[in-house]
């Protein structure tokens, strides 16, 4: 999510530019062809947005992280696997806060970004319940943690927002 918001804040792709697949084979087959961030966000597609990352750069990734106040907030020396190996750390409960302000619009990004990251993450609509969420594999860890975290706006307009380890 957030590498997203920080990518579209910072002009570093748009929602409707596709990110070529380059051939090479991935942990998945899902991720082997050409995707838009929002494809790549509903896939867990790791490339697409190490490529993000690396367009973000460091030291406006390093600011931006910060600025927020996600997690630590200490991305190390490498852009493209922060988030995936370390340094940066995040509870589930600050992922929830995180997610919670994003369905609220309330993160510091412009309005019009928070609702396109929204748009990617919407998941479906069930009895009136509205599902926002992106999943997440830390399959190079002992023991190997998923997790899903998102929200959900229910029809009186109320939203939870949630994080799970799984």
């Amino acid at each position: 999510m957030l590498n997203a918001l920080i990518g579209l804040e910072h002009h570093k792709a748009t929602t409707t530019e596709v990110f070529k697949w380059d051939g090479q084979k991935r942990l998945f087959p899902e991720w082997e062809k050409n995707m838009t961030l929002g494809d790549a966000m509903k896939a867990s597609a790791i490339p697409v947005y190490q490529d993000l990352a690396r367009r973000i750069g460091l030291e406006l990734m390093s600011n931006e992280v910060k600025r927020v106040g996600y997690g630590n907030a200490d991305i190390g020396t490498q852009v493209d696997n922060f988030w995936l190996v370390g340094p940066l750390k995040i509870t589930p409960q600050q992922e929830a806060q995180f997610a919670y302000k994003l369905a609220n619009k309330t993160l510091p990004f412009s309005q019009k970004v928070q609702e396109e990251v929204q748009s990617m993450l919407f998941i479906e609509e069930k009895n009136g319940n509205k599902i926002y969420a992106k999943s997440g594999w830390g399959w190079d860890v002992n023991p190997q943690v998923g997790g899903l975290t998102g929200w959900v706006v229910q029809p009186q307009g109320n939203i939870v927002a949630f994080s799970l380890n799984l």
